[in-house]
């Protein structure tokens, strides 16, 4: 039987699920929060101009997240699940076109994740750069060390001489580029830099 139409148009994700009310609400609060902390920063941000932008109430932010600080964080970790999903999917591709080497592997992950960083450039200079609530830095740290932990598996670490080391050292290489990437100017200079970091990462993770 067909679903009678009720006239209402139901909010869509990027991905086309439809939302909820409630993820609505909360979609729509976080994408507010975006662009007041990228404009204002985290300190200076109001909750009542979040939820001006947003259409929502002040109790409807602290329904759903608690205050400024849950929305920073919650922002955070959106943006750093778009970031491993593109890393991820970039390897996913690589190894469905047929890809087995550990380190081209990577270097595929590591070349999605820094394209991702600049269609986000906002955020990853606001996450990198700018301030943030008590307790943020030790929540990036938690991040950055998951993320080590993903690359031992992808580029077999325990397989490799002072394997752990070596993703340290990788990992840190993908942040920087990260910043360097955020920051450029043009497309062509991020596509050049892209291009040269991945180099570089093959270059230093080949046994």
């Amino acid at each position: 039987m067909e679903r009678e139409s009720t006239g209402v148009t139901e909010p869509i994700a990027a991905g086309g699920k439809v939302l909820s009310r409630a993820e609505a609400t909360r979609a729509a609060i976080l994408d507010a929060a975006r662009v007041v902390f990228v404009r204002d920063g985290y300190a200076e941000s109001s909750i009542a101009v979040i939820c001006e932008s947003a259409g929502a109430s002040v109790g409807s932010l602290y329904h759903h997240f608690g205050g400024k600080a849950d929305v920073f964080i919650a922002l955070f970790r959106r943006h750093a699940q778009v970031l491993s999903s593109a890393a991820t999917n970039a390897v996913v591709l690589a190894r469905a076109s047929g890809e087995l080497d550990p380190v081209e592997l990577f270097v595929a992950g590591a070349r999605g994740y820094l394209q991702q960083c600049r269609a986000e450039k906002d955020l990853t200079v606001l996450f990198l750069y700018g301030d943030g609530p008590p307790g943020f830095n030790a929540l990036r740290r938690a991040e950055d060390s998951s993320w080590v932990g993903q690359n031992s598996r992808l580029i077999r670490a325990e397989e490799r001489r002072n394997g752990r080391a070596l993703v340290h050292v990788l990992t840190t290489v993908c942040g920087s580029a990260g910043r360097e990437v955020a920051k450029a100017q043009t497309a062509k200079d991020t596509d050049v830099l892209i291009d040269d970091f991945c180099d570089l990462l093959r270059r230093v993770a080949q046994p």
